[in-house]
């Protein structure tokens, strides 16, 4: 029984039931439910990109319209549509955060019982059940993104639920489902949606129409929208990436994709799978050996798949493709959440491959299972209190204060400011005119971006000589090196820094710090001043 459909018809009672009859999926439930909500209330942790969408919607309601400044209307400075739905219903209440979080919580349970659901129409051996429900309910990812104001939990949900629907023939579900997931993210678009086009198309030809109805009908009314509202169904975002960091597959040369890809081992291990980790409470033969596992049992799931024909190949490939498309283009660790829904699958279909193990080897396979279950759980101790102490010392002290007074500053109807990261100093700055870096939120700043060779913050403010600037110490450095006489033009208005001798260390876990010093520079009245550090 549809356990969202078994909510409206029979209410409460039967949902008792459901949970009584399946204990795994209510311990479960109820797992991931307690890890997230703790996350929430013990360190606060926004994530910067969450506000960048929040601005947006905050902006719906002030009647400014779907874009992050109101100097420079429209601008769709967000990647996923359904990132920015939720919180439009919520800044209605000025509550977007809040939503976004609480669709988080209601997403867990989805993902969860999604996946529990594939596991038992394909025999998962408990182990194999517990391996998965253990990563996607205490993932360190999986709780950060979706409990810090992104989309990743709701998107993540919607992939497992792909998968789902296809195994379990529901093909109207299945059409919602990919709807949703063509909202979601682009990278479903490229991967995960043409995979299931695919099978339909090898093995449920009748059903094409029954998916394609509804996926159409809640994706083409976003796309036809962005494209009268923005001129291009194609976010700002994805533009400005593009010029900025110069994504593009194959754009790199065969040496660097594969040192990119023989360092990337780590974007899939416990604790050093968060971009800002440093040293980890494991030894880096650990991780690699456990990284390895989950491969190999990837590897042997997906073999099995295809021996019997089983959808998980639609997984597979999407796993497959995400990972090749990366890997080429070498994006970096930074985009973490982009990962969350990819490795779900990965490891649903590393779950049945663990099955097969099991069959063979009951004892030693199960071991294997509940130590791996166990690695990707065992951060919460370590990380949660650096996650608690960089929402207090960095995101508050330094990135909102600058904000809060760069909006200060920021009087004339004509001021601009060129600065990186867009997120809580946009927010706190709010509808003041930024040209961030790379031009998630400003067209005027992807413009810039084209005619800048490297592209760097420095070059943006020499570009566009904007009223103020907001400079990390490298930044600023490279700008006094690399362009003295633009630099002449301004001086130091204020400086943010973290307490000083901050450290980001638990327990042998570690985060580099970052963005703990911000200088605020503000263009002088005669150009003959010269900044001083």
């Amino acid at each position: 029984m549809n356990f969202v459909a078994s909510l409206f018809r029979t209410g409460p009672r039967s949902i008792v039931r459901t949970l009584r009859d399946n204990p795994l999926l209510a311990i479960f439930i109820a797992l991931a439910l307690a890890a997230r909500v703790t996350f929430w209330f013990y360190t606060g942790r926004v994530w910067e990109d969450a506000l960048i969408t929040i601005t947006a919607a905050r902006n719906v309601w002030e009647g400014f319209g779907l874009t992050h400044h109101s100097s420079e209307p429209y601008v769709q400075s967000f990647t996923s549509p359904v990132s920015v739905l939720i919180p439009i219903l919520g800044e209605l209440f000025h509550r977007g955060l809040l939503l976004l979080r609480l669709s988080s919580l209601a997403a867990s349970v989805a993902t969860i019982y999604f996946a529990y659901r594939i596991g038992v129409i394909l025999a998962f051996h408990w182990v194999a059940q517990v391996l998965v429900l253990t990563y996607l309910s205490c993932d360190q990812l999986q709780v950060f993104f979706g409990m810090g104001g992104m989309e990743t939990q709701v998107v993540t949900a919607i992939a497992v639920a792909v998968l789902y629907f296809y195994l379990s023939h529901s093909w109207w579900s299945l059409g919602f489902a990919c709807g949703f997931a063509a909202i979601s993210r682009p990278e479903f678009i490229m991967f995960l949606l043409p995979s299931v086009g695919i099978a339909l198309l090898l093995f449920h030809r009748r059903a094409i129409l029954s998916v394609a109805i509804p996926a159409l009908a809640l994706a083409l009314p976003w796309y036809g929208f962005a494209t009268l509202y923005y001129g291009s169904p194609v976010p700002n975002t994805i533009v400005a990436k593009s010029w900025s960091y110069q994504i593009g597959m194959f754009s790199a040369s065969w040496k660097d994709m594969w040192a990119f890809t023989a360092q990337s081992w780590r974007d899939y291990a416990p604790f050093k799978e968060f971009c800002f980790a440093n040293a980890a409470p494991l030894p880096d033969i650990v991780l690699k050996a456990i990284v390895a596992i989950v491969l190999l049992l990837f590897l042997g799931g997906l073999v099995v798949a295809v021996r019997r024909k089983s959808a998980l190949l639609i997984a597979g490939a999407a796993v497959i493709g995400f990972v090749a498309y990366r890997n080429s283009t070498i994006m970096n660790s930074y985009y973490m959440w982009y990962l969350a829904p990819f490795t779900a699958l990965l490891f649903i279909v590393a779950g049945y491959g663990l099955s097969e193990l099991v069959a063979k080897g009951p004892r030693p396979a199960i071991a294997l299972g509940l130590v791996l279950a166990v690695s990707y759980a065992l951060h919460f101790p370590f990380s949660m209190p650096l996650d608690k102490k960089v929402q207090q010392a960095i995101e508050v002290e330094v990135r909102a204060r600058t904000g809060y007074s760069l909006a200060a500053m920021m009087n004339s109807p004509g001021d601009t400011v060129v600065l990186e990261p867009l997120g809580f100093i946009g927010w706190a700055a709010f509808n003041k005119t930024v040209y961030d870096y790379p031009g998630l939120g400003s067209k005027v700043a992807v413009r810039a971006m084209k005619n800048l060779r490297p592209p760097r913050v420095a070059g943006l403010v020499d570009a566009l000589q904007p009223t103020y600037a907001v400079l990390r110490p490298n930044e600023f450095g490279d700008l006094m090196r690399r362009f003295p006489e633009t630099a002449a033009k301004y001086e130091v208005a204020a400086r943010m820094q973290a307490t000083p001798g901050l450290t980001l260390s638990n327990m042998g876990y570690t985060y580099r710090i970052s963005d703990n010093d911000f200088r605020i520079l503000r263009r002088t009245r005669d150009f003959n001043q010269v900044v001083h550090p």
